[in-house]
């Protein structure tokens, strides 16, 4: 299912997510690569090495409605208190960690949005036990790489009508 930026199933906090992961991160990270690599995968990973300002993370936060902030720092790894300690650190950013994790919440939550029409539905499947993951929460699986792709193979065959 492709849904346009016009669709008005879209809330104003999924625009904004939207808006924020495809234009602010993965901008930054394009106008730093090089013009002679990849724009997609290596300014990712140079995103992920350089790490995202705290700024940047917590306007990630507010785009959430029914993802709390427990949740989202839990996907991130990271403590309310370590968030805090980066704010105040002379860098200012985020570990190559939770920078890694935060562009994976991003990338799933724009998915599901995609398969369930709008950030909403998604933010509670994210939130919800799926049978198609053993009764496990798809957001606590974002904790690791495999967990991640779990997700999003499910997310896939659930967009295509492919259950089994």
């Amino acid at each position: 299912m492709q849904h346009s930026a016009q669709n008005p199933r879209y809330t104003s906090s999924a625009a904004a997510l939207k808006v924020f992961a495809v234009r602010g991160l993965k901008d930054a990270a394009l106008k730093e690569a090089s013009p002679n690599t990849s724009p997609t995968g290596l300014a990712a990973h140079d995103l992920v090495a350089r790490g995202i300002d705290v700024a940047d993370a917590r306007q990630v936060m507010k785009g959430f409605t029914i993802i709390n902030e427990k949740q989202f720092y839990s996907v991130l790894g990271i403590t309310a208190r370590t968030m805090q300690r980066r704010a105040a650190s002379a860098d200012k950013t985020l570990d190559a960690n939770a920078t890694d994790r935060t562009l994976r919440l991003i990338s799933v939550t724009q998915q599901a949005t995609g398969v369930f029409g709008s950030q909403e539905a998604a933010e509670r499947w994210l939130s919800s036990p799926a049978m198609g993951l053993d009764q496990r929460t798809p957001i606590d699986l974002l904790q690791s790489s495999e967990g991640t792709a779990m997700v999003k193979t499910l997310l896939s065959r659930m967009e295509y009508g492919v259950y089994s």
